[in-house]
């Protein structure tokens, strides 16, 4: 069975099903799936400290911890795991995990600074640079785990360095493209294949409303996640990655081995898994959250994909909600069918 639904308006328009979303931190598991592709073609190793891969001024004051500097100890499967002590770019109160507040000695987030000036476009190094100049490393690499938008914009970095390609490009090249993923890009940096014949919907912060197509700043989030996606190009990448179409089940394995990052939710490398009952595993589903609740989900106990998005950050609850009841409803139709 597949279904595809949407409910709701957007600028008293009704939404349509097909209607291309952004997608915020699902873009995290496509950077990691790219980074994986990569080892698998043995260009990279997850183990490599990430200074093979960054020029000296990223990496200049980059981890600097208590007084000691720990950037080459920095590793990219830290990056990949949030097990590096870099920090947020985002504060609590936006942050889909992060229970710390990330601001600036003059009390402000870097969401309040790309909020400011819509008109800036941020290059990746330059977020990079802020968050060296006005936040601080949490923890020693690995000695931890902390949610961090800093590191997969590393990551992002890293994929270019690789590829000498722009991040961008590489989206498209490596999944996009042969996934068949016509609308999807990368907001800010590229273009679909396909123009949808729906405008994107903007986003809700709280009671704040954000067109992500006109703020260039939104820029900034880069490879921690601001891809532009339907439903169905979610489904198609993540039914390609289940299948071992993208990696092999070996890497797979390693990407889903699961680290607590807060109640009911693990992450692997740049992979999510949600537990909405902890002695009920066949409710367990794993895939990619963003913090504006979009879901890519994929439940092994019934076979299941859920894909979407709430759009708005203040509604977690509702969303964890509606993807308990959905697999609720399936194991209902399973048990009679």
């Amino acid at each position: 069975m597949h279904v595809n639904l949407a409910a709701g308006e957007v600028d008293q328009d009704p939404v349509e099903p097909d209607q291309p979303f952004f997608t915020a931190s699902i873009g995290k598991t496509f950077t990691a799936t790219i980074i994986a592709m990569l080892a698998e073609d043995g260009k990279l190793r997850f183990d490599d400290p990430i200074s093979l891969y960054l020029p000296e001024e990223i990496l200049n004051g980059l981890h600097v911890y208590r007084g000691s500097d720990y950037t080459d100890d920095v590793r990219i499967r830290h990056l990949l795991t949030h097990t590096s002590g870099l920090p947020h770019l985002l504060g609590d109160e936006y942050g889909l995990f992060s229970r710390r507040k990330e601001e600036s000695p003059d009390g402000k987030t870097f969401f309040d600074v790309i909020t400011e000036d819509p008109e800036r476009h941020w290059e990746p190094e330059e977020t990079i640079d802020w968050a060296k100049d006005n936040l601080h490393p949490h923890f020693p690499p690995g000695n931890g785990i902390f949610y961090s938008d800093v590191g997969y914009n590393l990551l992002g970095l890293i994929i270019e360095h690789v590829t000498e390609q722009p991040y961008h490009r590489i989206l498209h090249e490596y999944l996009f493209e042969p996934l068949g993923m016509e609308h999807s890009y990368l907001s800010q940096f590229s273009e679909p294949a396909v123009h949808s014949d729906h405008p994107v919907p903007p986003v809700y912060v709280g009671n704040q409303r954000f067109d992500i197509e006109r703020y260039r700043s939104f820029s900034g989030w880069y490879a921690g996640g601001q891809t532009v996606n339907t439903s169905e190009d979610l489904l198609s990448f993540h039914q390609a990655l289940t299948a071992g179409r993208l990696v092999a089940q070996e890497t797979l394995d390693e990407m889903t081995e699961w680290r607590k990052l807060t109640i009911g939710v693990d992450y692997g490398y740049g992979l999510v898994r949600i537990r909405p009952l902890p002695l009920l595993p066949t409710y367990y589903a794993w895939g990619g959250l963003g913090a504006t609740n979009a879901v890519m989900l994929y439940n092994p106990g019934y076979d299941t994909y859920l894909v979407g998005s709430f759009n708005q950050t203040a509604s977690r609850q509702k969303a964890m909600r509606f993807i308990f009841r959905a697999l609720r409803t399936v194991s209902k139709i399973e048990a009679e069918g």
